[in-house]
């Protein structure tokens, strides 16, 4: 009974051992959209002529909302917003073109725009009050006003 015992006791033992073990390799790891953010800040995003992309856009806001959207593909979004319009997605257009205007205080250029975006530079993703109007934005563009945004 007793060596029952001690085995219990060694295996209880290696089990928290091993538990400490990772959780301590896992510290460094990504756990919250803060961690998220400030690993991301300063690390670029491979440059590409932008292109427009709806379905990309359909796909970030939904996972993350359009800050996702704009720290992973925002050197799309002018030309994907042109699309937008010229499919004649007009609400959607305006909730993107809104969420530009709100990242973009100081309106610079498009062409700087996409700079910083793609160096993950815009000061404004960071910020907690914009940030909060991007999720108003989000509540919208769940919304669908102009029904599907990609071609079934």
């Amino acid at each position: 009974m007793k060596h029952l015992i001690k085995i219990q006791l060694l295996f209880l033992l290696l089990t928290l051992s091993s538990c400490a073990q990772k959780n301590s390799s896992e510290s460094g790891k990504v756990d919250t959209y803060e961690n998220v953010k400030s690993q991301l800040k300063g690390t670029e995003v491979e440059k590409l002529n932008p292109k427009a992309n709806i379905e990309e856009l359909d796909m970030e806001v939904n996972n993350g909302g359009f800050n996702q959207y704009f720290i992973n593909s925002g050197q799309n979004c002018y030309e994907t917003l042109k699309a937008l319009k010229k499919n004649g997605k007009v609400e959607t257009a305006k909730l993107l073109e809104s969420a530009i205007n709100l990242i973009n205080p100081n309106h610079i250029s498009e062409n700087d725009l996409i700079e910083k975006l793609r160096k993950r530079e815009v000061e404004e993703l960071y910020d907690d009050k914009i940030d909060a109007e991007l999720n108003k934005l989000d509540d919208e563009f769940y919304k669908y006003k102009d029904g599907s945004l990609t071609v079934e």
